[in-house]
């Protein structure tokens, strides 16, 4: 068992470079970055990451993820029909292509897959084509695939919080008054490769309890699949990054939901539907709770009184180096008060050799940073501001 445990997992490691999905992921994301990189010349006049920014801040991540999951899978034994595989693989591809990441979501994909599968049936007369995403026994396989959206719904929600929280970009909005209005965009998608049994195959088990989710008496095969997960949200009511982590843990606690039905499902069948449909209607509420709130909420990211709010941050800048925060406030530069980027701006020719700012953070405390300010730097800090006077409200400092 173990040589051919060993074969297996080559093999399958291998077929991961067959999938569309693992070239798709990749182009996917560079076209979504040339689409945001547009956006922010467009914006700003300046871009603030370039187009490979989405796939350089997501692709180990996701492999490390699919590979502590792949250790679940494999040890507990989830076998899953290739007619599931395929049925996923093509959804996931399609919702890529079209970049639609938000329905990436595991809830969405898997409840998609589920309620295709009586229509697939009904056409496969005429389309026998349709066969090869029809599995023979879709009660059998009902447990399995609810404990893998589970899985997976975890893996959204880690991921949610570890990576998209901290990887958000800035943009303007209107408001619901017609104003322009700063605001960032979490737009994201992982590759997550696991390793799964599929049935048919040379590993034949010299054990009673493995594999768990057991399909059929035959042996199995390892493949491993490239999943993927996608994730969007729009923030102008609160800082992104504690927006988008209250979003990961809700979804995390969606998983625990899940995971139990699946559980529950092995001893009553009909409990994986029950579940399944608590992930796709749990996931929507999410969103939907999250986005009607940031609608109601006053603009975060706009012109204030007092003070200079930094919308966002220019990496590799002085701003950058100057280890301020997005959301928080200059009040004063050079020991000047500023509240519009002409009083920043003026400020900074006080000491053309020095900058000194003084910062208001998230708790109402004031600190002091400083750097030195190069030639030719004064107009180029890195600071991106809210501005309405500007033709697309943004200014950069």
């Amino acid at each position: 068992m173990w040589s051919n445990l060993l074969s297996e997992l080559l093999v399958g490691l291998g077929k991961l470079f067959l999938n569309p999905f693992t070239y798709i992921f990749f182009i996917a994301s560079i076209f979504c970055g040339n689409l945001r990189v547009k956006r922010e010349r467009k914006h700003f006049s300046v871009r603030n990451f370039n187009v490979t920014f989405e796939w350089k801040t997501s692709l180990w991540y996701g492999l490390l993820i699919g590979l502590i999951l792949s250790v679940i899978t494999l040890v507990a034994g989830i076998s899953i029909p290739i007619e599931m595989v395929y049925l996923l693989s093509v959804l996931t591809i399609i919702c890529a292509l079209i970049l639609q990441f938000r329905w990436m979501s595991p809830a969405y994909l898997f409840g998609l897959a589920l309620v295709a599968l009586p229509l697939l049936n009904r056409g496969q007369d005429s389309l026998p084509l349709l066969k090869n995403f029809i599995p023979n026994d879709l009660n059998a396989m009902l447990p399995a695939i609810t404990i893998l959206l589970a899985l997976l719904l975890l893996a959204e929600g880690i991921l949610v919080q570890r990576n998209a929280a901290n990887h958000t970009t800035p943009l303007f909005i209107e408001s619901k008054r017609g104003k322009r209005v700063g605001a960032h965009e979490a737009n994201r998608l992982w590759m997550v490769p696991l390793f799964l049994l599929i049935p048919s195959g040379s590993i034949v088990s010299d054990y009673s309890w493995w594999p768990t989710l057991a399909l059929g008496d035959s042996g199995y095969s390892i493949l491993c699949v490239p999943f993927g997960i996608g994730f969007y949200q729009l923030i102008q009511g609160m800082l992104p990054k504690e927006s988008i982590k209250l979003v990961g843990k809700q979804i995390v606690a969606l998983a625990i939901i899940v995971c139990a039905g699946g559980i529950l499902s092995y001893f009553i069948g009909f409990v994986a539907f029950i579940a399944v449909a608590i992930a796709v209607v749990g996931r929507e509420a999410i969103n939907y709770i999250h986005k009607n709130r940031d609608i109601n909420t006053p603009s975060y990211f706009t012109v204030k009184s007092t003070g200079l709010i930094v919308l966002g941050i220019l990496p590799n800048s002085v701003a950058d180096k100057m280890n301020i925060i997005v959301g928080e406030s200059i009040t004063k530069v050079n020991g000047q008060n500023v509240s519009t980027v002409n009083e920043f701006y003026e400020a900074l020719q006080i000491n053309r050799a020095y900058c000194k700012l003084e910062v208001v953070d998230f708790n109402s405390e004031i600190r002091i940073t400083q750097s030195s300010v190069y030639e030719g730097e004064h107009h180029e800090l890195g600071f991106l501001f809210p501005e309405e006077e500007s033709k697309y409200s943004g200014q950069v400092g």
